[in-house]
């Protein structure tokens, strides 16, 4: 087999001096085109579709798929370029407890329709919240034992809002440099300095608070508790224990944990024993649980500043009631049935350990985000290939997803998925480790 992806040209080319070809990252291209000069946004657009479509048409561009009935373990998946429809295990999804087609959920939604109708038609503070909004925030704030829970729209628009409006005047914000992008762009957003701190890092972190002590009225540190490229779990309880040495207010973000960590599915930070000192908890409601939207549970006062200061809510419309019935089935289903996520977390081990088996690099990573690092973008696409082309959907991740060389396939584990899927996609996966090299031998060097 040849090592190397094909190459093509576009008619302009030839003014750009460089080849596109199919193993670059689409995303680059207009930081290439800049260094050239070029900066006319429709030049940087007609570049960047002819590199999509050179991608097309090697059967590498899987960003365009779709299933053809919706969500779930095994679904028909449909590639817009080509109109092909193959049945694939889908690695790709965040179903976390397969709830999306458990029956009473299902249920909820119908007979919610029935009652509420379909959209919310404005924002929370002009009218659109109903009853089944005000339930879920009540729920959840019983649930984690907190003052008073702030329900948004969705998950991104949540830390958007909420970290684009807790920083003050005078305040810093330290992120994890791995922190999702709406964290970041919050953080961006609120005009505030701000610096990012090595991946999991305590010691890095305490450097940068001791740096700002005294310096700002109040420095914000916003974490993940489970990292959603990496699957790498926090040190939550060392960095809360850095709150005996320093001034600061937490802010964890348990989108990856929330629903299949901790005792009712209440996380990670409850399972590690620190949620009471947790400021503001955040997670979204389109994962574990199979809806859309997120929340913010805290103090009530912080929940009221919130609610006056981040824009996101103010001026975004609710989700529908429907969504909100989702939630809480969801919710009761979690409760009344812990066997779920014990499923899962068993599944977890037995995937990881039959891929530790063959040598995959899946670095610090331990939560159901399972990822295998192939730092050669041609072999990623071509290994992205090959296992749709095998019934296997999972997409090749890469910038500005994770950083330049540090691509990956990312398997995303639900307790939907069976012992038979992960087999298959284990010796899938070990076939392509003997064609392209992209497991290790025990005892090499790394």
């Amino acid at each position: 087999m040849e090592n190397e992806l094909v190459f093509a040209r576009t008619k302009t080319q030839g003014e750009l001096g460089m080849e596109l070809n199919t193993s670059m990252i689409i995303r680059q291209l207009p930081k290439l085109l800049e260094d050239q000069s070029i900066t006319d946004i429709g030049q940087i657009a007609e570049h960047m579709h002819a590199l999509k479509t050179m991608q097309n048409q090697a059967n590498l561009w899987s960003y365009d798929r779709f299933t053809e009935s919706g969500n779930a373990a095994l679904a028909n998946v449909i590639t817009e370029y080509s109109k092909e429809k193959k049945e694939c295990i889908l690695w790709c999804l965040n179903n976390y407890l397969g709830l999306n087609r458990n029956p009473e959920v299902v249920q909820s939604v119908k007979s919610a329709a029935d009652k509420f109708g379909t959209g919310s038609g404005t924002p929370a503070v002009s009218g659109g919240m109903s009853a089944l909004h005000k339930e879920v925030q009540n729920r959840i704030s019983k649930l984690l034992g907190r003052e008073r829970t702030l329900l948004f729209s969705t998950g991104y628009t949540t830390n958007l809002g909420a970290l684009s409006a807790i920083p003050g005047k005078n305040d810093f914000v330290i992120l994890d440099q791995e922190s999702h992008a709406s964290m970041f762009d919050g953080v961006k957003l609120s005009g505030k300095e701000w610096s990012a701190f090595r991946h999991n890092n305590v010691e890095n972190l305490e450097e940068k608070l001791k740096r700002a002590q005294g310096k700002y009225e109040n420095v914000i540190v916003a974490v993940e508790s489970a990292y959603s490229m990496s699957g790498d779990l926090c040190p939550i309880r060392e960095i809360v224990a850095l709150k005996s040495k320093y001034k600061f207010y937490i802010y964890v973000d348990e989108a990856h944990s929330f629903g299949f960590y901790g005792d009712g599915g209440r996380g990670y930070c409850y399972q590690q024993g620190v949620l009471e000192e947790i400021d503001f908890l955040m997670s979204t409601l389109s994962k574990s649980i199979p809806s859309i939207g997120g929340f913010v549970s805290a103090k009530e006062k912080f929940c009221t500043y919130m609610q006056c200061m981040a824009n996101s809510f103010i001026f975004q419309t609710c989700m529908p009631p429907v969504d909100a019935a989702t939630i809480l089935a969801s919710l009761d289903v979690i409760q009344a049935n812990p066997g779920i996520a014990a499923s899962l977390h068993e599944k977890n081990a037995y995937f990881r350990g039959r891929l530790r088996e063959i040598g995959f690099d899946l670095r610090n990573s331990q939560s159901p985000i399972i990822p295998i690092y192939i730092p050669k973008l041609d072999v990623l696409f071509k290994c992205s290939k090959e296992l749709y082309e095998r019934g296997i959907f999972s997409v090749a991740v890469t910038y500005p997803a994770v950083k330049l060389r540090e691509g990956r396939l990312r398997f995303t584990l639900t307790a939907a998925h069976t012992q038979e899927q992960i087999d298959k996609t284990v010796d899938e996966m070990a076939r392509l480790a003997e064609i392209y090299g992209i497991a290790k031998v025990e005892g090499a060097d790394a």
